[in-house]
């Protein structure tokens, strides 16, 4: 039994059969596992003639017969940093484990998600997992897609709807955490750079820098909170740093929006003649990969998005064994990582 030629016609389950001597439904039976009738012999002779003419089944034509695709899809609402992308790392494995493949896209507006939802749908994949970011957007036309959409896992994302498994990350309690610890070590006067409007993350993070006050007897100055939105430029962040710099008394710990932002505030701060931690405390928000390697390296409220992507690929998985199930919602802690940018005071 030769190989085919490069130049030969794609290979048919037809031509295996014949290869084989067996019937199509025989071959048919060897692929799907049915093969408690078949002797060793003729099952080793289908696998030898799948080998040799190197073919492979389609998926096209399996799906039109079980109805399932083997795919599931992923749609990343943010990729200019490696934050979001740090869930392939546990997502794309277990997808494999469980004999799927996985298609993602990137959709940085709500347009670009539907149109990625509108081509996850024609690609008839088995489920989709949305890594959203927490911006507030007009979500019902989720709802439209309820009645023959695949099962969906939601994360991080702002929605009322109650239709669907979602993951939650508590960035008040995060929050909290810093200021617990910042207290601990000493420091009285902590100061909150605040992210942008649009995000719900904004708006629980500053209700968490409240509690955290309120809880330790501290007060709340509007003069210690400034605009650190992470959508704007690096001289924004600047200028808002050195406003806190200015601040009489001035702070000796400073809570940045995001990592990228606390990165900015560690220069301008050390360009400032000023020593980390030693007069300032710094910590970031998010966990990004760079972190660690800041000089010195930073402190920071982590978004828990790997154990998001564990948990949401599991969520989505027993969604579609069981479309019945009660719906989940979880909400994932924000962990303190506590290194080099922060200290005693």
């Amino acid at each position: 039994m030769s190989k085919p030629s490069s130049n030969s016609k794609r290979v048919t389950i037809k031509d295996v059969a014949q290869a084989a001597g067996v019937s199509v439904t025989t071959v048919s039976n060897a692929l799907n596992q049915r093969t408690e009738a078949m002797t060793q012999e003729t099952l080793q002779r289908i696998q030898d003639a799948i080998q040799v003419l190197n073919y492979r089944p389609s998926s096209v034509a399996r799906s039109l017969v079980t109805n399932q695709t083997a795919t599931i899809g992923l749609i990343i609402s943010e990729i200019e940093t490696p934050l979001f992308l740090q869930a392939l790392s546990v997502i794309e494995p277990a997808v494999r484990a469980a004999d799927y493949s996985l298609i993602y896209c990137t959709a940085r507006s709500l347009d670009d998600e539907q149109q990625a939802v509108n081509l996850l749908l024609e690609k008839r994949v088995d489920g989709i997992i949305f890594l959203s970011t927490s911006v507030y957007l007009d979500d019902d036309y989720l709802l439209d897609l309820l009645p023959t959409a695949p099962p969906i896992v939601i994360i991080n994302r702002t929605i009322s709807h109650l239709e669907f498994d979602q993951i939650h990350w508590d960035n008040s309690g995060g929050t909290i955490s810093a200021i617990d610890y910042l207290v601990e070590q000493g420091h009285q006067c902590i100061a909150f750079m605040r992210g942008p409007d649009t995000r719900r993350s904004s708006e629980e993070r500053l209700a968490g820098y409240r509690l955290g006050l309120q809880k330790h007897g501290l007060a709340y100055w509007d003069e210690c909170v400034v605009t650190g939105d992470y959508e704007t430029t690096a001289a924004d962040w600047e200028r808002a740093t050195l406003a806190l710099l200015a601040a009489t008394p001035r702070p000796t710990a400073i809570l940045a929006s995001n990592d990228i932002v606390a990165s900015v505030v560690l220069r301008t701060v050390q360009r400032a003649g000023l020593r980390i931690p030693a007069d300032i405390s710094i910590i970031g928000n998010d966990n990004q990969p760079f972190s660690i390697y800041s000089n010195p390296a930073l402190t920071t409220v982590e978004a828990p998005v790997i154990e998001s992507g564990r948990q949401a690929i599991t969520m989505l998985l027993n969604r579609m064994a069981n479309s019945n199930a009660d719906v989940k919602r979880i909400t994932l802690p924000c962990p303190l990582i506590i290194r080099e940018s922060s200290g005693t005071i």
